[in-house]
This record gives structure tokens, sequence and C-alpha cells, in this order.
């Protein structure tokens, strides 16, 4: 093992976790404020006339 190999490991772990938590956080305030269930009920509207395929499109975009 290399010197300074563990803590490059270590940092990566950690600037991972960070992230994982920042966009579970951003995610909170999202379904707190009404956000996310305003996109996903127009996302859920956009499907509904346009059948399966624009139920697919609007998945993908999603």
């Amino acid at each position: 093992m290399r010197e300074g190999q563990s803590t490059t490991e270590y940092l990566l772990i950690l600037a991972a976790f960070a992230s994982m938590v920042g966009a579970l956080g951003l995610l909170w305030r999202a379904a707190s404020g009404g956000t996310l269930l305003s996109l996903a009920t127009a996302a859920a509207s956009h499907a509904a006339p346009d059948g399966w395929l624009g139920a697919l499109k609007d998945a993908a975009g999603f």
C-alpha cells in the first residue's frame, strides 16, 4: 500500500457520505415545502391523456 492512499480512500468515502446527506436534505426540503408533490402531480397528469407512450416519456424524462 502506498503512503497516503488510505487517506485518499477515507476522504472519498467521507465526500460520498456528505453528498448523500446533502441530497437527502434537499429531498426533505422539497417534500416538506410541497414542491415534490406538485412535480409528481404534474408528471402524472401529463401522462394521462397521452396513454402509455406519454407515461413512458414522462418516466424517462423524470
